[in-house]
């Protein structure tokens, strides 16, 4: 066997291969069988190197697979982090485009007002559930005084009773010891707007049963006392009612202020007010008693 593969190996040598070969060389009757069976054997013997190469081939298609894969969910991150980035910023863009509407909003009814005023953000809210406040951006040092009136774009806020440096608490006109003079637009009765407490509800105190008053009315701030601008909207009526046994109405009232939506307000100036501390008014309506003021 050693012999027989030496021979074949010595007469496989002895035939050149063709890269090698003279344009006029011919093979002789030997040299021609032999390639012969080299090329038999080669043809033979192909689906074994394609299966001895598969693995290195399945290998690296893998690879590339992987590559592509990796390459893909890389470029899917980017995509996300960018597409994150752009949500954030229409965010933002709407946010800005309503806060530019509210201001451009809010300095239209600033043209209205007859005394000058600060514009001043929300910065807080009052931690008592019991009380109706909230703190504003704006102090002494803005001009702020204790008693100012505060609106926002739609009509009557609350007012400003405690000040500081920087910044100012305001009770709302929803408060239960908040109350301001007011009058019916479509009648001109004067009447008194109480807070009760809740985020959305006023009504109109003591009011008689015989008074001309209809769903729908608005009522707006009367101008006495000096503490809001007159004619600026307080609030709708939304209900209306016979009391049993008592000779006044009951009146629900809906505030023009957005007072759990608005962002920024209005402070009007007005150096001779004083903080509404109780939710009780001279016999006038014009203003508070002096010594419950001071309590």
């Amino acid at each position: 066997m050693l012999l027989a593969s030496f021979g074949l190996m010595t007469i496989d040598g002895s035939v050149p291969r063709a890269d090698k070969v003279s344009a006029g060389w011919l093979p002789t009757p030997l040299q021609s069988a032999v390639i012969n069976i080299r090329s038999g054997l080669l043809t033979l013997t192909s689906p074994v190197f394609a299966i001895a190469a598969a693995p290195y081939q399945f290998s690296g298609f893998v690879s590339d697979i992987s590559s592509d894969r990796s390459s893909l969910l890389q470029r899917r991150d980017q995509l996300e982090s960018q597409l994150l980035l752009l949500q954030q910023q229409q965010q933002r863009f709407n946010y800005l485009q309503q806060e530019n509407t509210r201001l451009r909003q809010l300095l239209g009814s600033k043209a209205q007002l007859p005394s000058e005023v600060t514009i001043a953000e929300i910065i807080g809210v009052s931690p008592n559930p019991q009380r109706a406040e909230l703190l504003l951006d704006k102090g002494e040092q803005d001009g702020v005084t204790r008693g100012q009136a505060v609106v926002d774009a739609q009509g009557v806020f609350g007012q400003v009773i405690e000040v500081s440096i920087d910044s100012c608490w305001v009770l709302l006109i929803t408060d239960r010891d908040h109350a301001i003079p007011v009058r019916n637009s479509r009648t001109g009765v004067r009447m008194i707007l109480g807070g009760v407490g809740g985020p959305d509800a006023l009504v109109l105190e003591d009011l008689p049963a015989s008074t001309d008053i209809l769903s729908g009315d608005l009522i707006e701030t009367s101008g006495l006392g000096g503490r809001f601008p007159v004619g600026y909207p307080a609030g709708v009526v939304t209900s209306l009612g016979s009391v049993q046994d008592s000779p006044y109405l009951s009146v629900t009232v809906k505030p023009s202020a957005a007072l759990s939506k608005v962002g920024h307000v209005l402070i009007i100036a007005n150096s001779s007010a004083q903080p509404i501390s109780a939710k009780v008014l001279s016999d006038t309506g014009d203003s508070l008693n002096p010594e419950q003021a001071n309590n």
